[in-house]
């Protein structure tokens, strides 16, 4: 057994023995009401989660939420939003066994709670609030409501927001939730959500994005243009080629080195994108650009560089066909040529 699970199961111990004892004090006083029996109950609901005993788990969180329940009647003012909490708990492990209908009902009585509790004690409130909003919008997203997912997490974000400093120590936290949200958007290929979630990072940061989250933002946008363009939306695709494009010049002005190769791919998106809506002329100079940048980036990262360079080649041979060049398009495409049979040729060493 190694130390962290010996230390679980010792705070099991010191829990179980904790529960036992309101549990005599319950008998002796059966109208008792105790706080820290319920908070004990929810700590031992966590800890048996983890041991995976799921049945004990669900039992021990349950009987917390009915203790927070009756002490929320007496005392809405303290308790209701203990109450919000443990039933967000008791939400998400129910959906992880399967029983969706009682997550929903435990779920969506924690955001009610929740959102009464603001007007009483916001904050203590704000980030069981946020919270239970991001848990609204995975159930959402799960039952096939994607508009109300992106609702829900918008409204964690606006929630969070306004807290400001305070919400420092959560601000971690707040990243994972919506970038797992945008990842999951963007495996079911819910482009227009998945931007949307990457803009609600960029949103928690007021005094100045971080590269990292302009990157991913601007990655998202990149992706997005090439699904969309192999669906045939090629006006949606070259909106979204032309921001990541201006969001990857911002991040290569920056730092040339870290964001050469990324320019280089949302140029030569570009460029292709372009091209599909009959922009032929300006394609050019992005796609010049982007050759150009590739064969620098080659040099560094040439496993990442040499397919995005192959397949910017090919988008320039069409574009200057297109435009009447067919001596400089036979150049270029010969050099694809090329470049693409000795990829296809190391693939197989």
């Amino acid at each position: 057994m190694s130390d962290a699970d010996a230390a679980r199961d010792g705070e099991l111990e010191r829990l179980a023995a904790t529960v036992a004892d309101f549990r005599r004090r319950n008998a002796e006083t059966p109208d008792g009401l105790f706080p820290a029996q319920a908070d004990a109950l929810l700590q031992m609901g966590t800890l048996l989660w983890s041991k995976g005993q799921r049945d004990e788990a669900l039992a021990a969180i349950a009987e917390s939420v009915e203790i927070f329940r009756a002490l929320s009647v007496i005392e809405p003012q303290t308790f209701c939003i203990n109450l919000a909490s443990a039933l967000n708990t008791l939400s998400g492990r129910l959906t992880e066994v399967g029983n969706d209908n009682d997550a929903a009902t435990a779920g969506e009585a924690a955001v009610e709670l929740a959102r009464a509790s603001m007007e009483l004690q916001p904050g203590q409130t704000r980030f069981v609030l946020v919270s239970v909003l991001i848990s609204q919008a995975g159930r959402r997203l799960r039952g096939g409501d994607i508009a109300g997912a992106v609702e829900s997490l918008t409204g964690a974000v606006k929630v969070f927001r306004e807290g400001g400093q305070e919400g420092a120590p959560y601000l971690g936290a707040m990243i994972e939730a919506l970038h797992r949200s945008a990842i999951a958007f963007t495996e079911l290929g819910l482009w227009p959500e998945a931007i949307d979630t990457r803009r609600l990072i960029v949103d928690l940061f007021p005094e100045g994005t971080p590269p990292a989250v302009v990157h991913l933002l601007a990655l998202t946008l990149h992706q997005a243009a090439l699904a969309l363009s192999r669906n045939g939306r090629f006006g949606d695709a070259h909106a979204c080629a032309d921001e990541a494009c201006e969001l990857g010049r911002i991040l290569f002005k920056a730092d040339p080195e870290q964001y050469r190769l990324f320019m280089a791919q949302t140029l030569g998106s570009l460029a292709g994108r372009r091209h599909e809506v009959g922009r032929t002329q300006d394609s050019l100079d992005p796609a010049l650009e982007a050759v150009d940048l590739f064969h620098t980036a080659v040099n560094a990262d040439p496993k990442a560089a040499v397919p995005a360079l192959v397949l910017t080649l090919e988008s320039l041979a069409e574009i200057l066909a297109a435009l009447g060049l067919a001596d400089q398009a036979a150049v270029v495409q010969a050099q694809h040529t090329q470049l693409k049979g000795a990829m296809e040729n190391a693939a197989e060493d």
